[in-house]
């Protein structure tokens, strides 16, 4: 009997491409019996190509494809006729339009295997019908939906296909008796798991799924494409497909193991969501956290279609586990994608004039050119910073804890134990010390002693790849590394201990190179997929955290020349604009507590932001002429030139200025205008003005409360553009004996003199086991003791004057982690309690007029009963450490005069005197472990550890599939 084909176009908001789908209908050779047409647009807008024969059928915008469907064939079914059995149903979506012998083709296959119950066609792409976007659906071994064949070329290699799991609805024929007997689509099923579990339950119903490779049909994938409105899926397309996958693994996955599943969904979505970060998706980690949840949420429904499988169920689904691709399927098509999006990547750099640049270029690498060769000697300069212990203090510099995991308890931290306890956040610089004290975990403060010693190799190396931007010629890339290596504000920087102006000084020319790379800037653009750009974007965000935690008064200048650059690669947005995020992630806490603080911490509060994190250290203030130069001078001195650090920054600075006058002038003058920028941040910081005075400060010799701002940072941004702008002026030079002699004046004028004064630098440091404090108190802290040491440091003023700089030590001391900039703000505006009504904050003033006031005492020996502000305060020893010896001399006989003290006698750290009677409750006290997590801890860890998972490349077998594609990616785990 001649089969009767009822056709059904469903029409959801695509009217652009409804017109091309009937028409094709219309043109079929072996046209249909009857066509409905059903819109779901929930609009009344004309439909064009309706043939006079179609019928239209309007539906409410919230039916989904089952309702359109079961709708469509109710009224095709009154104008059929009543003796016909061998009927069928050739559904059509709107932006899907059959070749013209597609259903023919589709009805000569079913004819032929009567056992055929679902015959699909070949889809192709819309606009390109040699592209094959889907012939046959299948799952993993792992259970996510998989196409058989996706973004191939069309050359026949697939056309012997016949059986398979699956095959999508747009242009499946169906045999409409096979479709009422097993219910048609599952109203429960999400859109992309309605066909593929249709399709399963006509081959558990013991028929034949098949697609047809001659009948082919166009489709555009508008719903996956993600241009139809939101509510056809009920949510975002990257969403529904990972719905559909967790759909398909409730309703045919054993019971025990579908609920040991649903017990374990949204961990198993957050798990996937950490793993989506790992293979470069994060656009899908929404997706995954909000699909888990959906599911957890809707056992009820999902559980619901099992019943409805077992009805009409002839089979078990493992019968079907031949039809389900193989690991190595998953493996090749995960490796084809890769290789498209690379092919891809690699036509638009020919467009863009990059390849042949690449192809072209025989620059030396690192290595090849000698780089690691000059690293060592840019390390045997610093010959004098060799460690000969773990831990170097001194300058801006104190031991680091020698545990790891203290130094993690600190960092995010809302409480501080230092001084009488101090509630605010911790400085974001903690989390960057504690990176650095991962690298030697056994002894933390090892890093930094390294770091020390390897400060000028590892900047060399960072200028190194930052010129490579701008020059392909190894020798400038060398002499460009060299001059931001031997910069004065970053040789003063490690001489001086500045720390956190020395991390952000290596950083920059690394945060350079990630930001360029992100948004393919730079000669040699090597980002040519989004696994690669991610890649970047992960270690630019980490980079900006590190310099933002650092020097937080650089922060501003980074994050306008963030602006610029997605200004002129605004196309690079969604990836650029994710790069701060860490940054704000660190700094926002502490930014907020500084706004909201001035009633303890004074007006000045929100300066705090702008002050450098560790040890308050004095910056010499010098005129414009003499920052433009480099900052502070060193070594060597001339009468007349006084010393000569400075004059040997000219020849790299005159190259800079004829950067402007190269072909290269845009870029040049770019560059020109954030290293003005750069000094003149440096000319206001050195304006500013901070407390000097906080936790850890009586380990240095200061008599001044005030410190200027540092300008290290802000100068080494403006040397590592000085060394950029020279390198564009060297490569711009074309005649050979022109450059020869810049680069010859270059180094013999500028390099070696330089290369020579620093190495006649001595290291200021101090290196020790570690220890800040005497193994005594520190034994008493580790059994669990909560007594406080109190430092006491006599010095002799300008004006012959004595003062006595006291410090309340908790534990086992005062470690860098330790030290707060909130402190230094809170402690200066606790010295004037008149500012302030607040009564917390007079609170804390009167327990500092108290622990002042036992200070003096203590060192007049004035007799006073001194019990009971020692129990206050909770002393359990007394430190002067080693100083002044005159000073030093009078405040011990003094203290052992004082009948509440003991003296336990020299330590390494000075003299001790113990408390006869301390404080019994804090003596005796359970050892108090700190909690290592936080709401603010959890969340600023998880952004780091999710920008650390983006910035370490992922192999090259993974590919970073595209926003349309129909699948979640193969081999995934559910």
């Amino acid at each position: 009997m001649k089969p009767y084909v009822i056709a059904v176009v469903v029409c959801h908001d695509a009217n652009e491409f409804i017109a091309t789908t009937l028409q094709a209908t219309n043109s079929q050779i072996r046209p249909p019996d009857s066509l409905v047409v059903v819109d779901t647009s929930g609009t009344t807008s004309e439909i064009e190509g309706l043939g006079a024969d179609a019928k239209l059928l309007r539906l409410p915008a919230k039916a989904n494809l089952k309702t359109a469907i079961e709708t469509a064939l109710q009224e095709a079914k009154h104008n059929a006729p009543s003796d016909q059995t061998n009927r069928w149903l050739w559904v059509l979506h709107d932006d899907s339009a059959p070749k013209p012998d597609a259903l023919a083709k589709l009805l000569e296959a079913v004819e032929l295997s009567p056992s055929v119950a679902v015959a699909g066609p070949k889809q192709v792409a819309w606009n390109d019908h040699k592209i094959i976007t889907q012939q046959g659906l299948t799952l993993t071994p792992l259970g996510d939906l998989f196409s058989l064949v996706h973004g191939q070329l069309d050359q026949g290699q697939h056309d012997h296909t016949d059986d398979v799991m699956a095959v999508g609805t747009a242009g499946a024929l169906i045999n409409l008796a096979v479709y009422e007997k097993i219910g048609g689509l599952d109203k429960k099923a999400p859109p992309f798991a309605a066909d593929i579990d249709f399709s399963i339950r006509v081959r558990l119903a013991g028929h034949r799924v098949a697609v047809v490779p001659a009948a082919k049909v166009a489709h555009a994938g508008l719903s996956l494409a993600g241009k139809r409105p939101r509510r056809w899926l009920g949510t975002s397309p990257k969403a529904a497909l990972r719905r559909a996958a967790i759909h398909l693994r409730f309703a045919y996955a054993p019971l025990p193991t579908v609920l040991i599943f649903w017990l374990f969904l949204p961990l198993i979505g957050l798990a996937r969501a950490v793993w989506r970060i790992a293979s470069k998706r994060p656009d899908r980690i929404w997706a995954e956290i909000s699909a888990a949840l959906w599911g957890f949420f809707t056992l009820p429904a999902r559980l619901s279609s099992r019943a409805t499988i077992a009805k009409t169920s002839q089979l078990k689904f493992a019968n079907l586990k031949s039809l389900r691709a193989s690991w190595q399927q998953v493996s090749s098509n995960r490796r084809a994608q890769f290789e498209h999006e690379q092919s891809r990547a690699t036509l638009e750099a020919f467009d863009r004039g990059e390849f042949e640049q690449v192809e072209q270029s025989s620059t030396k690498g690192f290595l090849a050119s000698g780089g690691l060769w000059i690293m060592l000697g840019l390390t045997a300069l610093s010959f004098s910073f060799w460690p000969s212990n773990i831990a170097a203090t001194g300058g801006g510099l104190l031991p680091l804890s020698d545990s790891w995991f203290e130094i993690f308890s600190r960092a995010g931290a809302s409480y501080q134990p230092i001084g009488l306890g101090y509630f605010a956040p911790s400085d974001p610089f903690v989390w960057v010390l504690t990176f650095l004290g991962s690298l030697t975990f056994w002894a933390p403060s090892l890093s930094i002693a390294l770091l020390l010693l390897l400060a000028k190799a590892l900047a060399f190396a960072g200028a190194w790849r930052a010129a490579a931007l701008f020059t392909q010629s190894s020798l400038v890339r060398i002499l460009a590394g060299l001059s931001y290596a031997l910069w004065p504000s970053l040789i003063n920087a490690n001489t001086d201990g500045r720390l956190p102006a020395l991390v952000s000084q290596l950083a920059l020319p690394w945060l350079v190179l990630a930001v360029a790379r992100a948004a393919n800037l730079g000669n040699r653009s090597l980002t040519k997929t989004a696994n690669q750009t991610w890649v970047w974007v992960g270690l630019a965000g980490l980079l900006m955290a590190v310099i933002g935690a650092s020097t937080p008064s650089l922060l501003p200048l980074l994050l306008l020349a963030l602006a610029f650059v997605i200004l002129i690669r605004i196309r690079r947005l969604g990836y650029l604009i994710w790069i701060p995020l860490p940054v704000a992630a660190l700094s926002a806490p502490t930014l907020v507590s500084y706004l909201s603080a001035t009633s303890y911490m004074g007006l000045t509060a929100p300066l705090a932001q702008l002050a450098d994190p560790g040890l308050a250290q004095s910056t010499e203030k010098v005129a414009v002429w003499q920052l433009l130069l480099g900052g502070e001078s060193f070594g060597l001195s001339i009468p007349l030139l006084g010393q000569i650090s400075l004059w040997l920054t000219i020849p790299v600075i005159a190259l800079a200025v004829l950067s402007l006058i190269t072909k290269r002038f845009a870029t040049a003058a770019t560059i020109w205008v954030f290293a003005i920028l750069g000094l003149a941040s440096a000319w206001l910081m050195q304006s500013l003005r901070f407390p000097a005075l906080g936790n850890g400060s009586a380990a240095q010799a200061t008599q001044s409360d005030w410190v200027s701002g540092s300008t290290a940072a802000h100068l080494g941004l403006l040397g590592l553009a000085v060394a950029l702008l020279a390198a564009i002026a060297l490569d711009q030079v074309s005649v050979k004996a022109a450059r020869a002699w810049l680069v010859g004046l270059l180094i013999a004028l500028g390099l070696l003199p330089t290369a020579a004064l620093a190495a006649t630098l001595s290291s200021p440091f101090e290196y020790s086991d570690g220890r800040v404090v005497p193994s005594i108190v520190a034994a008493e802290a580790a059994l669990g003791s909560q007594l406080k040491l109190l430092a006491i440091v006599p010095e002799q003023l300008p004006d012959s004057s004595l003062r006595l700089q006291a410090e309340l030590i908790s534990g086992d001391g005062v470690h860098l982690e330790d030290v707060s900039v909130s402190y230094r703000f809170a402690l200066s505006n606790l010295q004037n309690p008149a500012a302030t009504s607040d009564e917390l904050a007079l609170a804390k003033a009167e327990r500092f007029a108290e622990t002042k006031q036992l200070v003096a005492d203590l060192a007049s020996a004035n007799g006073s009963d001194l019990n009971e502000a020692l129990t206050r305060t909770g002393v359990g020893y007394v430190l002067v450490p080693d100083g002044d010896g005159g000073l030093v001399n009078e405040l011990s006989i003094a203290l052992d005069s004082v009948k509440e003290l003991e003296s336990v006698g020299s330590t390494d750290f000075g003299q001790l005197w113990r408390v006869l009677e301390p404080n019994q409750e804090l003596l005796e006290a359970d050892p108090n472990t700190p909690s290592l997590w936080s709401i603010t801890k959890v969340v600023q860890l998880s952004i780091l550890l999710s920008f650390i998972l983006l910035a370490i490349p992922s192999g090259v077998n993974r590919r970073a599939s595209k926003d349309s594609s129909i699948f979640v990616e193969a081999g995934e785990d559910n």
